[in-house]
């Protein structure tokens, strides 16, 4: 807990962590957990409708920063929205 702490606080040595970002993300699994539909999910974590049928459908693979937030949505759905709703 100490070590998450001084993380947050900035006072943590960075090269001791290390960033896992799983190759493949089930964005259809991810989606279906919340609740939402295409569009809603779509709308709320700004990603455009069609890109998000390619992925769910395997046209596409999210790519980058889209896999790591979608990584986060999974594993911290809360803390995201709370991210994206205050202000």
């Amino acid at each position: 807990m100490s070590q998450a702490l001084a993380f947050a606080k900035g006072e943590a040595d960075v090269s001791q962590y290390r960033v896992h970002v799983p190759q493949t993300v089930d964005v259809r699994a991810i989606r279906a957990r919340l609740g939402m539909s295409q569009a809603m999910f779509a709308k709320t974590f700004a990603v455009e409708k069609r890109t998000l049928q390619d992925w769910e459908q395997g046209r596409r693979e999210p790519q980058g920063p889209a896999r790591i937030l979608l990584t986060l949505i999974d594993r911290e759905p809360r803390a995201v929205m709370r991210a994206l709703t205050e202000g």
